[in-house]
Parts: C-alpha cells; sequence; structure tokens
C-alpha cells in the first residue's frame, strides 16, 4: 500500500482552523480539482509502495519518536507551477515541525523515497493548476493548527477499487492508519 505521514490538521483543538480552511478551499474559482475536505493534511514524509509485513516496524519506530508538539500558523495561499498545485504556505514554519520531517524521512525501516525538493511545508488545496492566472486566490485570513500529534495515512493506489473510502463526489479517501503523540 501506498503510505505517508503527515499533520492530519484534525485534532479538537484545531477544528475552527481546519473549518475556515475548508471555507476557504471552497470559495476558491477556476482551474484545478478541489482535494477532498477529509483529505487536507501537511505531508511530512512520502514512504511510497510499502509491504504490510514492514507496517508494524514502521509503527514501532514512529512511536519512539519523542519529539516536541508545536503550533503552525498558515501565511498565504501559492501556486506553485511544478507540481501544479495550488497550496497553503507558511510563514515561519517552526524548526520542530522540520525536525519532525527529518526524523521520518530517514527511519531506517523503510525511508522516505528520495525527493528531489527540499522539504517545503504546504498544504494542497488544488491539483492540475498551472499557474497563478488560472485561479482568484482571495487573501487566506492566518489560521494557527495546533500540531499534537502526527499519523500515518494510505493513500488509494487503485482508482477502480470499490472498497476504497470515497466523499459524496466519488473522490478517494486517505486513511489514518495509526495516529502518534508529540510531546
Amino acid at each position: 500500500m501506498r503510505l505517508f505521514f503527515a499533520l492530519g490538521l484534525d485534532e479538537k483543538a484545531n477544528q475552527a482552523a481546519r473549518e475556515q480552511l475548508v471555507r476557504y478551499n471552497h470559495h476558491l474559482y477556476g482551474e484545478g480539482r478541489a482535494v477532498p475536505d477529509q483529505n487536507l493534511h501537511l505531508t511530512l514524509a512520502f514512504l511510497g509502495e510499502v509491504p504490510d509485513t514492514k507496517l508494524p516496524a514502521l509503527q514501532a519506530a514512529a512511536s519512539n519518536l519523542a519529539l516536541p508538539a508545536f503550533n503552525l500558523t498558515t501565511s498565504s495561499v501559492e501556486v506553485w507551477e511544478q507540481p501544479k498545485i495550488a497550496c497553503v504556505t507558511f510563514n515561519q514554519p517552526p524548526s520542530a515541525l522540520f525536525e519532525l520531517a527529518n526524523h521520518l524521512q530517514t527511519l531506517p525501516v523503510w525511508p522516505a523515497k528520495a525527493d528531489s525538493h527540499v522539504f517545503t511545508p504546504h498544504i494542497t488545496l488544488r491539483r492540475g493548476v498551472k499557474d497563478d492566472d488560472a485561479l482568484d486566490l482571495p487573501t487566506l485570513p492566518a489560521q494557527t493548527f495546533a500540531c499534537q500529534r502526527f499519523g500515518l495515512y494510505a493513500s488509494p493506489s487503485s482508482t477502480s477499487d470499490e472498497s476504497i473510502p470515497r466523499d459524496n463526489e466519488g473522490r478517494a479517501l486517505y486513511q489514518c492508519l495509526h495516529q502518534f503523540s508529540l510531546c
């Protein structure tokens, strides 16, 4: 299964900020496909295809991390021509976020797939956006998320599998397999 570690941003303390982000996403006009509300997240490490047999070792390794919780405040929405997304960015992400991502990307039991890009924290809102002019981007109100947990998520690798949970528009939903607490 295709796995990734992420901040799900769905903790109870983040309910108002997440709802505001969802409302913002619903008001974007123009090109691209909106990410389903339930799939909004901040990827920390994309692991790729991982055999089911590695899941217990991954969970154990992530459970052993003793890293601090932190807050994360949104700053703006940008369009990135590659990989053609509109995403929320952060003005001054805390060093604890980078430390968490680095640890997860280098887990000895299954290191993340090598990426040619430097880790740049973001939350993807829309896919298939070619440039800034293709989308009406209203000003994003700043929202602060309390990051007290992260999760191991499964991303559907088959679009035809009927057992995959879907939203009301038929889009596949990510599944959180396990949550881990930050200190």
